[in-house]
């Protein structure tokens, strides 16, 4: 959080020795606001300059945050807004995105409190919860430790093409993992039409479900099961208002007209799903105007209808709407297939996804979309959608579709705890900076390095000489506004060096490269001497008479001795071999 607002931070400390503050005429009740806190209860929110929306942004506020509250001001439209300080950041906000504590902890009862300890919440949960508890306090909240490891789950769902975003989406929230970028081209590639795979960013911050414990998010982890005394007809034709499914519809096949919301309310009934988590779903994939396997129109499948987009995934010769269409054509009466029109669609629909996901657990939003539970299949595979985004765009539509009443009601959510998660929540990536962390070449000048390098290959070997003091190693970013760290002149150790080369992308994002260089060891002469026996002057490990013969043959020029023979027949180490030295080998072998 504070990475992400340096420069509203640096301005705000800037001010703090500087005379610039808003006029006190202008300031209301400053007083009375004093020493009163709150928290961001907007999932995000800019903070301005002044009580005004055209004023200059100095800073944000995420969901969650806690802010001291240091005066009101109405702005010329009557909008009251509330001068608040966070950390260093001191601005305006929109005072109806402030909830006001009154005072730290005083509106938490000690049995919310105690209900959270039952249900074992990471305290990084409880400061997003008492808020939603104080706006609802008829609201049931309970922990689902899904049992995953967090590093686990964001390994699984970053694999390249489980989770999607928009190929115009902010570079940071493109993955360039291999598979999923080209680092030659700078290009992504497109798995299906239009989109490319997500960063390990942008899905951690989706991931994370303490960034969606507000009140436009937390429909995200609602038990999804059909309840006629909640779910209504009106609060169906809320959700479909504005789109295609504002109204009705004729069959093509049969000629028989039906309302879209008469036909959700009918798919609830018999799949045991909400109607509003249904229209909700339809109106996210299909979007506002509707999409060809909704209208129907998809070249080669006309008049075939999937308003859930069952089966939809992009191949090499057809795209996710193809796909789609094809699906509809299929055979299977327990789903009233094929949909042939769009009742069947919506309503055969709705029993595939009450079959296939409601009675598998992922009974929530969320759990369709990170498949976190075994249910019978698995984990991590069987997800609804690809949008990474999908499921939080789902649960503001249904926030929508309920009524104060309904809002007021005891409401479930289940919300997932991972083990070992991060102390805080995983941050969203910011839109205007890269997060391209790739080399595009390394080198160690006059050594080669194995494998070859490749901006996808993290970990490599080389070898050098036992005299080679230093290396010199070189290195490129992909992204010319990324950093390379580690290299030049290294000096390096006898055995093995570890050299790390660090890319860090605009966005923060870090990528560690690995060089072992293993250092040969200086050779030495460990061959042991060999040691001889006294008086044995020809080696051979004996003392006998063979031993007297070589010595009377050097003494008498026959056969001279080489110069180690010759030192070892030296017996009384007077510097020459003579008859003295004869007689004393003869006495030893005598003497054996």
């Amino acid at each position: 959080m504070i990475l992400k607002r340096t420069a509203a931070v640096l301005m705000a400390a800037a001010m703090m020795f500087g005379t610039a503050a808003a006029s006190s005429s202008n300031i209301i009740k400053a007083a009375a606001a004093q020493d009163r806190n709150g928290v961001c209860s907007y999932t995000y929110i800019d903070v301005r300059k002044d009580a005004d929306k055209n004023s200059a942004a100095k800073g944000w506020l995420d969901g969650g945050d806690a802010v001291s509250i240091l005066g009101e001001k109405y702005d010329s439209n009557g909008t009251l807004w509330y001068k608040i300080q966070y950390e260093l950041l001191i601005g305006y906000v929109p005072a109806a995105s402030i909830s006001v504590n009154g005072s730290a902890s005083a509106d938490y009862s000690s049995d919310f409190e105690s209900y959270l300890d039952s249900q074992a919440f990471p305290e990084s949960y409880r400061i997003y919860l008492r808020e939603l508890h104080k706006q609802h306090p008829n609201w049931i909240f309970k922990a689902q430790h899904v049992g995953i490891d967090w590093n686990t789950a964001v390994s699984e769902e970053t694999v390249v093409g489980r989770n999607l975003v928009h190929n115009g989406a902010p570079d940071s929230w493109k993955s360039r993992a291999k598979g999923a970028y080209d680092p030659n081209t700078d290009t992504w590639y497109q798995l299906d039409t239009g989109w490319v795979a997500a960063s390990d960013g942008i899905i951690k911050y989706y991931l994370d479900p303490r960034n969606f414990l507000t009140e436009n998010y937390i429909f995200m982890f609602e038990n999804l099961s059909y309840d006629p005394a909640v779910h209504t007809k009106d609060g169906v034709e809320a959700i479909l208002r504005g789109t295609f499914m504002d109204g009705g519809y004729t069959c093509p096949d049969t000629g028989e007209w039906y309302s879209y919301a008469d036909t959700f309310m009918k798919a609830a009934e018999v799949s045991g799903v909400s109607p509003y988590h249904l229209a909700s779903r339809c109106r996210n994939e299909q979007g506002v105007y509707g999409a060809p396997q909704s209208l129907g129109t998809v070249s080669g499948y006309e008049n075939y209808f999937n308003f859930f987009d069952v089966g939809a995934y992009a191949t090499a010769s057809m795209t996710a709407g193809e796909m789609a269409a094809k699906y509809a054509s299929n055979y299977n009466d327990s789903y009233l297939m094929p949909w042939t029109n769009q009742y069947r669609s919506i309503v055969g629909g709705s029993i595939f996804l009450g079959n296939g996901y409601i009675t598998k657990e992922q009974d929530t939003l969320y759990l369709q979309k990170f498949d976190m539970t075994d249910g019978g299949n698995g984990y991590f595979a069987h997800q609804y959608m690809t949008c990474v985004f999908g499921q939080a765009n789902e649960a503001v539509s249904l926030l929508k579709a309920y009524s104060d009443e309904v809002l007021d009601s005891a409401m479930e959510f289940k919300i997932p705890v991972y083990n070992n998660m991060p102390s805080s929540r995983c941050p969203k990536p910011d839109s205007e900076w890269d997060n391209n962390d790739y080399l595009s070449s390394m080198s160690i000048s006059g050594v080669s390095i194995s494998p070859a390098f490749n901006s996808y290959t993290e970990s490599y070997t080389a070898k050098v000489s036992a005299d080679t003091k230093s290396i010199y190693v070189s290195a490129k970013a992909s992204s010319n506004s990324s950093g390379v760290y580690g290299t030049g002149e290294i000096a390096l150790k006898d055995g093995k060096n570890t050299i790390e080369v660090s890319c860090v992308s605009p966005a923060g994002t870090t990528r560690v490269y690995k060089i072992t260089v293993n250092k040969a060891s200086k050779t030495t002469n460990t061959t042991a001497k060999k040691t001889y026996l006294k008086y044995d002057v020809n080696g051979d490990n004996k003392v006998n008479i063979t031993d007297v013969i070589v010595v009377l043959a050097h003494i008498s020029g026959k056969k001279y001795l080489v110069s180690a023979a010759e030192k070892r027949a030296d017996i009384d180490g007077n510097g020459f071999v003579n008859m003295s030295d004869a007689m004393l080998i003869i006495k030893a072998v005598k003497g054996k």
